[in-house]
């Protein structure tokens, strides 16, 4: 790219985040004089809005310094961008960030940020592990003795003996059903979070173990939810899993897409060396994997303390089921809408 046309096509970013700077830096000043007047409204208002917008513009800003050092742009360039770059890193820590309002941007923008700029991996994890898992439930429901194809008989057993209409405590195996709900709740995070883990670290294999996780996966969930449909066991079986599903079966898919991240460093680092993208894929794959790892501790939440109460009326279930699908999907497809990431430089990904 010649220097006349990245000046045009990032022009507008730079000053932007000029106009950021200013602002930040009379926020921090007026914060100081207690004699100054306080800003108004609208002033505080594009301050808060404008947080968030001020790291990542720094973070773009100075990878836009090293690809100008890099390819010899002109000394005028290369200087206002270092100059950029001191004021961002000055006015970034020198603010000292409550850590609950940085937890609050990380799940308000950056974790759904991240995941929609890698929809195309989500949308192949998702295949990966639901294409199976329907096949399978297909198959188990019609053929009861399918499961045994992918399941030992211990296991198939233990399944029927959770979802029967006859157990007291659905969805918990005869050696847990003295367990308090606290102790299932810590039961199910390791549990469940231990295979987020494993999805996600597969990937180093160059993915293929991902992808073969998130198979086995569906071709369990499926299996187990086409068998104990088939067996007359689908009351008790989605009344228990219609209110976490949600939250679980996402959370393992975008695990599986964090762990593709990884495997995509390798065979399309774009611009980088493929050291240096795989650095910049961890760092990304890992902002997905936590967020997987929340909405899992999530799910096992409400799995303990809601999924396997019998007190509630089934009918409450699903309604609360359907209303936390919508919340979910509805949380990835438009949180942080207002704030986009910025565009690939040459076809590498520069958002770190």
């Amino acid at each position: 790219m010649k220097q006349n046309q990245f000046e045009a096509q990032f022009a507008p970013l730079w000053q932007r985040f000029d106009a950021l700077l200013i602002l930040e830096k009379r926020s921090k000043a007026q914060s100081y004089a207690s004699t100054s007047p306080m800003p108004d409204s609208k002033t505080k208002a594009t301050i808060k809005s404008g947080d968030y917008e001020f790291i990542r513009l720094y973070r773009t800003i100075c990878q836009h310094y090293a690809l100008a050092k890099q390819r010899h742009y002109s000394p005028a360039l290369v200087s206002r961008l270092h100059e950029q770059v001191i004021a961002g890193h000055q006015m970034l820590y020198q603010h000292q960030t409550h850590v609950w309002s940085r937890i609050y941007r990380f799940f308000r923008y950056t974790f759904p940020i991240r995941l929609r700029q890698h929809a195309n991996l989500f949308w192949l994890s998702l295949a990966v592990f639901l294409i199976p898992a329907l096949l399978m439930g297909w198959a188990c429901y019609a053929q009861s003795d399918m499961l045994y194809s992918i399941m030992p008989q211990e296991q198939v057993r233990m399944m029927e003996y959770m979802y029967d209409p006859n157990n007291e405590m659905i969805g918990r195996e005869a050696s847990r059903e003295s367990d308090t709900d606290l102790m299932m709740f810590g039961h199910y995070i390791q549990n469940n979070i231990g295979i987020d883990f494993r999805i996600y670290g597969m990937g180093i294999f160059a993915g293929i173990g991902t992808l073969l996780s998130l198979l086995y996966n569906g071709l369990v969930i499926g299996g187990v939810a086409g068998h104990l449909t088939g067996i007359g066991f689908s009351e008790t079986f989605w009344s228990f899993v219609a209110g976490h599903g949600s939250f679980e079966l996402t959370a393992a898919v975008i695990s599986g897409a964090a762990g593709l991240r990884l495997a995509q460093s390798l065979f399309m680092p774009g611009n980088f060396g493929r050291l240096d993208a795989f650095k910049i894929a961890g760092k990304q794959s890992i902002e997905l994997l936590i967020g997987a790892a929340t909405m899992t501790f999530i799910a096992a939440f409400i799995e303990a303390f809601w999924s396997s109460s019998t007190v509630i009326p089934n009918a409450v279930k699903y309604v609360v089921g359907v209303a936390l699908w919508i919340v979910v999907i509805g949380y990835l497809l438009y949180a942080g809408r207002s704030l986009q990431l910025p565009r690939q430089i040459d076809g590498g990904d520069y958002e770190t």
